[in-house]
């Protein structure tokens, strides 16, 4: 769209105005001071030897630089100066050199992309008629003013008629970057902690194949605490697609120790663990072929008993309440590495491996129960764990299992925790997943944080803040800034996050607020009272 320059400067630039510096509309010079502050750099310059001033963040940026000078064609000159930490200059540099490939990436730089309304006819006539001097990392503003010196004068004239371009269409990512292991989900409830685990999953999961399944949506190490939950009052929520009386058949079902007909049952595992094959034996290189047993030498291998390692868990701690090993085993390696864990695969055949099960192995690992703080907390492990169907029935049970335990020894029950390694959400769920983030898209689950509290108060021109118990009544520690300071409020978030005061993202933005409140009450001579509005403190 060719629009009239007169009209243009009026509104000119035309993006992020406020955050650059506009100074002679009759000079053809840009200045770029990248990821540097522009005051640092552009208040020392000679006002009258530039037009506009500014930083370049990110690589995104180029787009805006291209969009405001191709609005203002007079600019035909460009000085790229100051640090450059997020490689934006340079990839403004490789975009002036290359150009774009088919995909509008720069080329020598993949990850920055050019807008498509901006078309290769206006980025071709860009890269010949604006002058890039590239003085990356000149932090001096008497270098740079000589620089601008030696830029050729001449009237405003511009080397194409102005354009503004039409705006760019927002598509949602399908894939957005995350920090790839170890999820946290802290809750009160189970469908509290479910949302939340959906959410994650449908966001950040990578998509996977699965043999027999098909495709998944997959995080790795989702850590779940669940607080509050009696299992035999579950709060069920109209959110699960089963109910209490479905939950009380899973208990039964989940902690059965007859596996019937089937190769294990989690009940199994915990009250009937087998005793398995002596490791001795396999050790023996007379025996070391499964294959070649004769039926007397099969029959003499037979389990001939089981463990009820629950039991053996009780009278561990009954000997020593704080033992670190009140462990249940739940993978049997002589079953679910050397007998079923193997694949279906011809090429994957070993000698005395059956792989008639291949795969049928239990996706719980292991249990620990550690008592501490007077209270019994129980931490699951799950190498794989369906987190849509499955994890909320396991959660249940595995809370009634440690509810149980800890009226059993008469203690208070404690936090259970899930650790699920590959957590998935299976694509015939997708549908139903989607439909539960938008049921609850506008829900937060806002928790007290376990840390503590903090108190802001000003002091004369000092931010105070005191780190109190979680009920407020000691105080932990005392840290402070000067509020006259410029930044003075991230300078104190940044102390109170150094020395672990928060555990949750929801309690970092909360009093970032707050601070940021106080800083300007000191400077702007008003009185800060904290959580007050910012309309009571004008």
């Amino acid at each position: 769209m060719i629009i009239n320059l007169l009209g243009m400067l009026d509104k000119w630039p035309i993006y992020y105005k406020d955050f650059l510096t506009v100074s002679n509309p009759k000079s053809n010079v840009g200045v770029c001071t990248l990821w540097t502050p522009k005051n640092k750099i552009l208040d020392q310059l000679d006002e009258k030897l530039f037009s506009i001033g500014g930083q370049l963040y990110s690589k995104r940026g180029i787009n805006f630089i291209l969009r405001n000078i191709f609005a203002n064609p007079i600019i035909d000159t460009l000085i790229i100066c100051g640090s450059d930490r997020s490689q934006s200059g340079e990839a403004l540099m490789h975009f002036i050199k290359a150009g774009i490939d088919k995909k509008n990436r720069v080329i020598g730089d993949k990850k920055c992309i050019i807008h498509r309304e901006i078309n290769k006819k206006f980025i071709q006539q860009f890269r010949k008629e604006v002058n890039i001097i590239n003085m990356t990392g000149e932090m001096s503003s008497k270098k740079i003013n000589q620089e601008i010196k030696k830029v050729n004068k001449k009237k405003a004239k511009c080397w194409t008629k102005p354009i503004e371009f039409k705006e760019t269409k927002f598509n949602l990512a399908d894939k957005f970057p995350s920090e790839k292991v170890t999820f946290n989900v802290r809750a009160n409830y189970m469908w509290e902690a479910w949302v939340q685990i959906i959410r994650l999953i449908m966001k950040f999961g990578s998509k996977k194949g699965m043999i027999k399944i098909g495709e998944v949506k997959e995080l790795i190490n989702i850590v779940t605490v669940i607080e509050k939950e009696n299992p035999y009052e579950p709060k069920i929520k109209d959110v699960f697609e089963f109910s209490r009386s479905d939950i009380k058949r899973y208990y039964k079902n989940f902690l059965d120790p007859d596996k019937g007909s089937e190769s294990y049952n989690y009940g199994e595992r915990i009250f009937c663990y087998p005793l398995g094959v002596p490791i001795s034996y396999f050790n023996s290189e007379k025996n070391n072929n499964l294959e070649k047993l004769n039926k007397k030498e099969i029959k003499q291998l037979k389990i001939i008993n089981s463990l009820d390692q629950l039991e053996e868990v009780y009278e561990k701690y009954e000997r020593y309440h704080q033992d670190r090993g009140l462990v249940v085993a739940v993978w049997n390696p002589w079953v679910d590495n050397v007998n079923e864990g193997w694949m279906d695969n011809e090429s994957k055949k070993l000698k005395g491996r059956s792989q008639k099960s291949a795969g049928n192995v239990p996706c719980m690992v292991l249990l620990q129960f550690t008592y501490r703080s007077k209270k019994l907390h129980l931490t699951a492990y799950f190498r794989s764990n369906d987190m849509f169907d499955a994890w909320p029935r396991n959660a249940f049970a595995l809370r009634k299992l440690q509810f149980d335990f800890a009226k059993r020894i008469k203690k208070k029950i404690g936090y259970l925790t899930t650790i699920s390694n590959c957590g998935q959400i299976y694509e015939t769920n997708y549908k139903k997943a989607q439909g539960l983030i938008d049921k609850f898209k506008n829900k937060t689950f806002c928790m007290s944080d376990p840390r503590g509290t903090i108190i802001i108060e000003v002091r004369g021109k000092k931010i105070i803040t005191r780190h109190m118990s979680e009920d407020g009544n000691k105080q932990l520690n005392e840290y402070s800034v000067d509020g006259t300071k410029s930044k003075a409020a991230l300078d104190l978030l940044d102390k109170l996050i150094i020395n672990n005061v928060f555990s949750s993202a929801y309690h970092i933005g909360d009093i970032g607020i707050e601070l940021s409140k106080a800083e300007w009450c000191i400077k702007n001579d008003k009185n800060y009272i904290q959580d007050r509005d910012w309309s009571e403190l004008y």
